[in-house]
């Protein structure tokens, strides 16, 4: 992002529209026709930018600032016209599953995303706003306030970025719908989605709008409308037809409510996909978010919107979620496809989303390189080569090295079985259970299984596990020789990463890190004790030798806990760690208990009783891992 001051900016040339910057003499340039677009000349007199709008002036100084900084004394002469492939590039920040970021963190990336050229950034809302008229919804959440979206907004407009409004409006309720005022809204016992047949929750919806909406300047609202899992299987079953009917209907009443408010809606097109006969039904002013994650060789869904001419924009995905460490390469392959397919099949614009599953518990440095992949793919239309990425993404951070290290922990996820349909082994096998696990008890990866690809081997079978409505991965178990290559890769990070400049990135990626090496070494643990007791002889002294092992485990969870804990206070707000710091708490207390276990059998072994050593009376009290459904 330029920061200097213009020497020169020019009005139009007579007869022409556009924006103008000159230094020194240059002869006058014709502004691109595309919008945001610029043409930048340099010369041995001078330098001019002609623009099309402000965007275009803003990126074509950008530019220009780039090749002064890399220049050194001397300037190449150059003519350059540059423009976005897609003209609308958002970033979608999930602040309702755990972290509530902090105004000065949100402030922060939003120079950043303006640095990458997003000109959209939306926070994805389920309760977290201090609505006057509901405060139990966003009770004990450390909500953001109407103060702190003015300042941002604020702030994004000064970077050319449109903050727009995001308040989800069906589904993903659950924390409106458990409160004891609205337990009557809900469609079913899942609490899940609001009942579509009560004129009560459209009356709760219309009190939120009423309260956030004006907030925003933008003309944009996305109600979200994804995954409405039990529409029409509960109160509503029966009243109002199939529930593709009863999607249409409360749609067509959120739509009325918006624009009331003066805005249009956009909403996530899982649903109209699945059911592209309801789209002739439906407004024809709404904005379909086309999302998938899934590194998919295709996915066919920019068709569909585009058959029906369609506003859409494609929605891919972080991939950092339910993880250590984002899916990265899985990342880049679904904004190459999904890109490739919207730019065939006309998408206005991209909106990237990052969610913050099951408490936000991964951390957001490295989720940046997705970030910058996405801005600069979306921008040239296409996949861009690895190095010129690594070097974009180094100077846009400002971080020499960043993109060196991101790659390496990347590496972690091609080894088979770490990578998994929307969710991460490593996370799971490191608060996982230490003796009865599946990192070291479950099934042993078959041939042929392949990390980033969705096909299973032969004989093997997605598995649905409580609360999941999406078939996963089966969690397999981690092999020795897998969590040797884990560690490799660590450690090689490690050594990169403290080699950064200090800040926030360093010490996160430092942390990432250090919990790879944890699991590993965690893993190497309960093989150790499950083998040797299991085999039987072991003595008091080497059963005192096992405690001390577990006792030290328990020592460096705590100590990561700790760095988690101020890595989370430096971004977010403290209300709803408590999420992720229960995961902490369980596995602290199975170490606890594991230790505490074999204690009493080295007692029992002291005063000279027989000593069951199978496992046979070991209780994992129903603990398994953390959710990643």
């Amino acid at each position: 992002m330029y920061t200097g001051l213009p020497r020169e900016l020019l009005p139009a040339p007579a007869g022409e529209e556009g924006f103008f910057y000159r230094a020194g003499e240059c002869a006058p340039l014709s502004a691109p026709s595309q919008p945001q677009g610029y043409t930048l000349k340099i010369t041995q007199t001078g330098m001019a930018i002609a623009a099309a709008d402000a965007a275009g002036l803003r990126y074509g100084l950008d530019t220009l600032a780039q090749i002064l900084d890399q220049a050194g004394d001397r300037v190449q002469c150059l003519v350059l016209t540059d423009y976005p492939a897609i003209r609308d590039r958002g970033v979608m920040l999930d602040v309702s599953r755990g972290k509530v970021y902090t105004l000065d963190y949100l402030l922060g990336l939003a120079e950043l995303l303006s640095r990458m050229r997003y000109n959209v950034l939306q926070l994805y809302m389920e309760h977290p706003f201090a609505f006057r008229k509901h405060p139990e919804i966003w009770a004990g959440s450390d909500p953001l306030t109407a103060e702190d979206i003015l300042v941002l907004q604020r702030r994004c407009r000064e970077l050319g970025i449109e903050l727009q409004a995001n308040l989800q409006c069906l589904g993903h309720c659950r924390r409106i719908l458990t409160r004891p005022e609205h337990m009557d809204l809900a469609e079913s016992e899942m609490f899940w989605s609001l009942c579509t047949t009560d004129d009560r929750a459209v009356q709760l919806i219309d009190d939120l709008f009423s309260e956030y909406l004006p907030l925003f300047d933008s003309p944009w609202v996305n109600i979200c409308f994804d995954e409405p899992y039990d529409i029409g299987k509960g109160r509503s079953a029966g009243r109002g037809g199939a529930s593709a009917g009863l999607y249409v209907d409360f749609l067509k009443k959120i739509h009325g409510l918006a624009a009331k408010y003066g805005k249009r809606i956009m909403l996530f097109g899982d649903v109209v996909t699945r059911h592209p006969e309801m789209l002739p039904q439906l407004p024809e002013d709404i904005r379909y978010l086309d999302w998938c994650y899934d590194p998919k060789p295709h996915y066919g869904t920019p068709e569909i919107f585009d058959r029906y001419h369609l506003d859409y924009w494609i929605s891919p995905g972080s991939g950092n979620w339910n993880t250590l460490f984002p899916r990265l390469d899985g990342s880049i392959m679904n904004v190459d496809q999904l890109l490739a397919e919207a730019v065939a099949a006309h998408a206005g614009g991209m909106l990237f989303t990052d969610w913050n599953d099951h408490g936000g518990y991964t951390q957001p440095a490295a989720g940046y390189f997705a970030y910058g992949y996405a801005a600069a793919a979306s921008w040239a239309g296409g996949s861009l080569a690895a190095e010129a990425v690594d070097a974009y993404l180094d100077r846009v951070l400002a971080l020499p090295g960043y993109a060196r290290t991101v790659r390496t922990l990347a590496k972690i996820y091609q080894l088979p079985p770490i990578w998994s349909k929307n969710r991460s082994e490593c996370v799971m096998a490191l608060f996982d259970e230490p003796i009865f696990g599946n990192a070291v008890r479950g099934p042993v990866p078959p041939e042929g299984l392949r990390a980033y690809d969705l096909s299973l081997p032969e004989g093997v079978q997605p598995v649905l596990e409580r609360h999941s409505q999406h078939p996963l991965r089966p969690y397999f178990s981690i092999p020795a020789a897998t969590c040797e290559k884990i560690a490799e890769l660590a450690r090689e990070a490690k050594q990169l990463a403290r080699g950064l400049a200090p800040g926030a990135v360093r010490e996160q990626l430092l942390y990432q890190a250090d919990a790879f090496l944890l699991m590993t070494d965690k893993l190497a643990m309960s093989r150790e004790i499950i083998a040797r007791v299991s085999a039987g002889g072991l003595t008091v002294v080497d059963i005192l030798g096992l405690e001390e092992q577990v006792r030290v485990m328990i020592q460096r969870f705590t100590h990561l806990q700790l760095r988690f804990i101020q890595l989370w206070m430096q971004v977010a707000r403290p209300s709803e760690i408590h999420i992720s710091l229960v995961y902490f708490a369980h596995i602290l207390e199975r170490l606890d208990y594991l230790r505490d276990w074999l204690s009493l059998k080295r007692e029992a072994m002291s005063r000279g009783e027989t000593v069951s050593m199978d496992f046979s009376d070991y209780d994992t009290a129903g603990y398994t891992t953390l959710p990643t459904y």
